[in-house]
């Protein structure tokens, strides 16, 4: 490798973090959690109650500290239980087997999300 070529790693990986930092520290943190199956809506629950919300006997999803997580599913995979917390406008934990859509929306989200010529 030439002087250049690590030189031009560097800036590329400096610039991906800096990217990394300034997307993740930005995001606001959503006011509801909007659980959706089969893309029919579920129900709503507010981030700053703590609360365990039963999914149709199949899942359960947690609610605590301003987080949410799936704690059990009875899908065969458990990928949604494995997703981790969400707390941020737009996460989402999805459970395709059981077509369950869990999505943080908050008010400070905007309706327009691109605008075009």
């Amino acid at each position: 490798m030439k002087k250049n070529d690590i030189v031009l790693i560097l800036v590329v990986s400096l610039v991906g973090i800096l990217f990394y930092i300034g997307f993740h520290f930005n995001a606001y943190t959503g006011d509801k959690i909007l659980v959706s199956i089969d893309g029919e809506k579920f129900g709503e629950y507010y981030l700053k109650e703590d609360q365990l919300i039963n999914i149709n006997n199949r899942n359960q999803l947690e609610i605590v500290d301003g987080h949410a997580k799936m704690i059990s599913a009875t899908c065969p995979d458990h990928l949604c239980v494995h997703q981790g917390e969400i707390s941020k406008n737009n996460e989402n934990i999805i459970c395709l087997p059981h077509r369950v859509l869990v999505e943080v929306i908050g008010q400070n989200e905007s309706e327009i999300d691109a605008i075009t010529n």
